[in-house]
């Protein structure tokens, strides 16, 4: 897993709403064909009647400097696709765009993911990593595009002699093509999911994320990717129900995400997992909501949860695991994510710790079982520190989080077993490579785990 700094948010910039609301009668023909900068400051009529449905998908799949070309092609003139729209009611939902409109918004109102719209709507919970983000984004454009209000002073200050004059005056007769889609909401919906399938990295947990939206485990994940901020999916439910899932949600946050830490491994104060703002991130905690609860990969037939208390249930079963395996709660394991969780490299293994949700549920079915573990803890991580590299090539050979769970599980479940069997280490070893033929006795990257092998002796 590589390192790298997670793409803007700008998913506050662009309200969500139901897209059911009561439809208007007025014609595609009577609207706006085109969309200035003007009409995207945060005071304007036509952005305060913009909404995204409310299965939009997160808008954070853009980087800084995707942005900033974005911003530099729409100051330059150049041909940018249409936004494609649709009108409801008061408000004129994006069904293809959101990314688009929200650069621009973005540019236009000085807010890449911590300004005063971004600050309202995480009520002001904007966690380091999107400030860390959204300051090297505005320094970037600072120093490449030029602010909007940089584009605006020149005009105010008449300054003829700047090289951004030209630019500025263009900026008042340069505009995106909109197209509208006619019809009701259900055909708005269709046009929004072939678009986006067809149009954008668009992969299976965002497609069933957004179908499944009002089912408890869709709403359970969201709320947890958020911390109970942001969006509220569960807004339909009563008061007591809604401030319940904000409460468990943000716990369950905390427990995977903090301390917040980036950059390489230098004490053993970690999270379960370095958070990045990235779809690897979200299908994660899908995944873990799903295995906590015993969600079927068919999820078609399950109802949609009509009061919240489906939804609670599913979050309490996540954070029972997760108390359970490594937290300060008194039920507490304390199963240290650098020796379980993370590769020698100091990086987070999504399906190491779903394995542990199926694992957990053997070592604790019985007394007797959850005593025979403890009694073989010691050597089996000494076991899985010396020979990481089995669950991270396992991990690289057949896929992040679920694709690699049963495999990592079946790994695991070996050395337990054998190791309850008081069987050797080169015996354990031998039994791994036997059912395991592209594994390796030894790999050049347990040279770190030398280091890594000492450090985590402190732990103990």
């Amino acid at each position: 897993m590589v390192n790298e700094m997670p793409n803007i948010n700008l998913d506050a910039l662009i309200p969500r709403e139901d897209f059911e609301v009561i439809e208007g009668n007025t014609r595609a023909s009577s609207f706006n064909q085109n969309i200035s900068v003007k009409d995207l400051e945060i005071d304007d009529f036509f952005y305060a009647g913009l909404r995204k449905p409310d299965f939009q998908r997160e808008t954070s799949d853009w980087s800084d400097d995707q942005l900033c070309e974005f911003i530099q092609s729409f100051i330059d003139g150049d041909l940018i696709p249409a936004v494609i729209l649709w009108n409801s009611g008061h408000y004129n939902f994006v069904i293809d765009g959101a990314h688009r409109l929200g650069a621009l918004i973005a540019w236009i109102n000085d807010d890449y993911g911590d300004g005063s719209i971004s600050q309202k709507f995480f009520n002001n919970e904007i966690d380091d990593e999107q400030r860390d983000i959204a300051n090297k984004t505005r320094e970037k454009i600072k120093n490449t595009v030029g602010s909007y209000n940089d584009y605006k002073r020149v005009i105010r200050d008449n300054n003829r002699e700047s090289s951004m004059l030209g630019k500025a005056l263009s900026l008042g007769r340069t505009s995106i093509q909109l197209q509208w889609v006619t019809g009701g909401a259900e055909k708005a919906e269709q046009s929004f999911f072939k678009i986006n399938q067809k149009a954008s990295k668009i992969n299976d947990t965002e497609i069933e994320l957004l179908m499944s939206r009002r089912k408890a485990f869709a709403i359970a994940s969201r709320a947890i990717i958020r911390a109970g901020t942001g969006h509220q999916y569960w807004s339909k439910f009563n008061i007591s129900i809604m401030n319940e899932i904000e409460k468990i949600a943000k716990e369950i946050h905390s427990l995977i995400f903090l301390p917040k830490v980036t950059g390489p491994v230098r004490n053993l104060n970690l999270p379960l997992v370095k958070k990045h703002n990235s779809p690897q991130t979200n299908s994660f905690i899908f995944d873990l909501v799903k295995k906590c609860n015993n969600i079927p990969n068919n999820t078609k037939k399950i109802s949609d949860d009509p009061d919240g208390s489906t939804t609670i249930n599913y979050l309490k079963k996540v954070l029972k695991f997760l108390r359970r395996i490594n937290s300060n709660h008194a039920s507490s394991l304390g199963l240290h994510p650098l020796v379980y969780f993370y590769n020698s490299r100091g990086n987070h293994i999504y399906s190491a710790i779903l394995a542990w949700v199926d694992l957990l549920s053997k070592v604790e079915s019985s007394t007797k079982s959850l005593e025979a573990f403890l009694s073989i803890r010691n050597s089996f991580e000494d076991f899985l520190i010396r020979y990481k590299y089995f669950i991270s090539n396992t991990n690289a050979k057949y896929g992040s989080g679920m694709k690699s769970h049963q495999h990592i599980l079946k790994i695991k479940s070996l050395i337990i077993n054998a190791l309850k069997k008081k069987e050797s280490e080169k015996e354990i070893v031998e039994l791994i490579l036997s059912e395991y033929s592209f594994l390796v006795k030894s790999d050049k990257s347990n040279i770190t785990a030398i280091k890594f092998s000492n450090d985590v002796k402190l732990i103990r």
